[in-house]
């Protein structure tokens, strides 16, 4: 597909075909999250590739219960390692650094205090698998299939289903298939309406 129209095309997707997918195609969109950014290059993501359908349904309870995750062939598991803590960054660490200038000392100082350490470090990473994530998404849709992100899970559960260690969580799932009915178009907001120039100005039109 022409890269627009993989844009066009990604829609979530809830409702999976049976048919099989290639581990030549799980291979390509998996080399697609392991070429895409991580925040500070931490290159801290993990990408579990479940099939088997036990675990897939174990997933999907530790998911509130969305029993429809399992029907997928195929489901992305997005973990991270929470090897650094918050705590034992120095001072002149840029991303720490880029934090207290996006959020200010109080929060940061907070987080230093609280005392669940791994559920701290769990908030740091939270968002490192979401452009690897999308990357996975847009591939598997120039693939034709189609996808959903699942952030709706509980991650201590998730993590003892794939047996990760201590020291990684699961952070997100992401089913992956062919769609049994094409996802609905989705109204988006005009182009006049969510984009502004230079500063912005209250549009009356």
């Amino acid at each position: 597909m022409e890269f627009m129209e993989v844009i066009l095309q990604r829609r979530s997707c809830r409702e999976f075909l049976a048919d099989p997918v290639s581990e030549e195609i799980v291979r390509d969109i998996l080399e697609a999250a392991r070429l895409a950014p991580t925040p500070g290059n931490g290159q801290n993501c993990y990408y579990g590739v479940i099939r088997d359908q036990q675990r897939k349904e174990a997933l999907a309870k530790a998911a509130g219960d969305q029993m429809w995750i399992a029907s997928a062939p195929v489901v992305i598991a997005y973990c991270a390692s929470l090897e650094v803590d918050l705590r034992d960054l120095p001072a002149d660490d840029f991303g720490l650094i880029v934090n207290q200038t996006r959020f200010g000392d109080e929060l940061i100082n907070y987080l230093n205090q609280y005392a669940d350490r791994k559920l701290i470090g769990k908030f740091w990473v939270n968002g490192s698998p979401l452009i690897p994530g999308e990357h996975v998404f847009l591939t598997a849709v120039n693939h034709g299939l189609r996808a959903c992100w699942i952030g709706y899970l509980d991650t201590e559960e998730a993590a003892r289903i794939l047996n990760l260690p201590d020291d990684m969580i699961c952070l997100f799932l992401m089913p992956i298939g062919y769609a049994a009915k094409e996802p609905q178009e989705i109204e988006r907001k005009r182009f006049e309406e969510v984009v502004f120039y230079e500063s912005w100005k209250i549009n009356d039109n």
